[in-house]
């Protein structure tokens, strides 16, 4: 028997968010009289809302930058190594020599009155604990300060910091990879994994192609059980599995992903579920939904640094923009309501029945999107909110 493990879970909607503030003109009206027309100016927060669901792994990233105290400008920048086995930096500012720094902290100090720009040139390295050392990171620290400003007869600017980074640097994300896993495998139901379904993956190269192979023989083991699930399949996710291949019980788009992304994740393959509803309204009696609610996947593949979107519901083991892809299930969702880019959708659909895969636009495929067709379709995403940033 496999017991759960239990976790707080945080569900998040994937949105736009949006801050409108009202402008407005006037235009002449056919009788010459002025009308306000009014106009909103919208700023969206898409950036940080797609960036936090869809980053991928960075080897390196900004931490934060700090102001310090001081009668002067004085910040600190902190880098962050995502590098494997990573023991420490080597940082040089402004052409000394490459020191070792533990915690990736540069302190940088610019003068107030001057007129000049003012750079600090940081080159960074990260050493692995083996010796490897990465490429170097050039960040330049650029100062204009208000005097800089005046002296092009442009009073008023405030002292302005210019963050230039050669590879490009991001700040770290509040949400990577594992954050996602919000259901951490057991010891026991590894070695379950492993023994079920360890061979068959062994000799896959990367994580996607892993995933597809675990993706089609749980068709091959689950698609004969389709049904609605009785209470008893209220069990961690291989209970679910054994009652559903003896004939125990039926199963339906939640216990396939839950099945599949507990199979990835103790196998080493990162996975998450998220979930689909339309919901048009609310009260107290009843709601009120735009077709039914759907159970969905997406793996990590560590080559592609992405994920990738998987539905056995839909037989699905990848989407393709013509020759893009695989592609991510907000990816998918977003070009399936586009005309012109649903033309040009396929999906690599999987026939458990006589175990062939085949690469088929949308309207060669016998399954319809329904659940991700329309512009209202909410994405659930689950959380693990353990705030590693590693």
């Amino acid at each position: 028997m496999f017991h759960g493990f239990c976790q707080t879970i945080l569900v998040i909607c994937l949105c736009l968010g949006v801050a409108c503030t009202n402008q407005h003109s006037t235009i002449a009206s056919p009788d010459n009289k002025e009308e306000i027309v009014k106009r909103k100016k919208v700023k969206t927060e898409l950036k940080n809302h797609y960036g936090n669901f869809y980053q991928g792994r960075k080897e390196l990233t900004i931490k934060s930058i700090e102001e310090l105290a001081s009668d002067e400008i004085r910040i600190k920048l902190t880098l962050q190594s995502h590098l494997r086995e990573f023991s420490h930096f080597l940082i040089s500012t402004n052409g000394s020599e490459l020191r070792k720094s533990l915690d990736g902290s540069i302190v940088a100090d610019f003068t107030i009155g001057d007129s000049s720009a003012q750079t600090t040139n940081i080159i960074a390295k990260m050493i692995s604990r083996d010796g490897r050392i990465s490429g170097p990171y050039t960040i330049d620290l650029i100062c204009n300060a208000s005097q800089y400003w005046a002296s092009k007869g442009a009073m008023g600017y405030p002292n302005w910091i210019t963050v230039k980074t050669y590879p490009f640097l991001d700040f770290t994300p509040c949400c990577t990879v594992e954050n996602w896993i919000y259901k951490t495998p057991t010891g026991e139901e590894k070695r379950f994994a492993e023994e079920k379904w360890g061979n068959l993956i062994n000799n896959a190269g990367s994580n996607y192609e892993k995933a597809k192979l675990l993706a089609k023989t749980l068709m091959d083991d689950l698609k004969p059980h389709v049904g609605v699930p009785s209470d008893s399949m209220k069990v961690p996710p291989f209970e679910q599995y054994e009652r559903m291949i003896s004939g125990k019980d039926k199963g339906f788009c939640t216990n396939f992903a839950n099945i599949f992304v507990h199979a990835c994740n103790s196998l080493g393959i990162p996975a998450r579920r998220i979930h689909l509803e339309k919901v048009h309204s609310r009260s107290d009696k009843f709601s009120v939904r735009m077709g039914g609610m759907h159970s969905t996947t997406e793996v990590f593949d560590d080559q592609l640094n992405q994920w990738i979107w998987i539905d056995h519901t839909y037989n699905v083991l990848g989407a393709y923009l013509g020759e893009e892809g695989p592609l991510n299930m907000a990816e998918f969702s977003l070009f399936l309501n586009q005309d012109e880019r649903r033309k040009r959708l396929r999906v690599l659909f999987y026939n458990y029945k006589d175990k062939s895969e085949k690469l088929l636009a949308l309207d060669e495929c016998p399954k319809k999107f329904a659940s991700l067709d329309g512009w209202d379709t909410e994405f659930h995403y689950f959380y693990a909110g353990n705030g590693k940033q590693d």
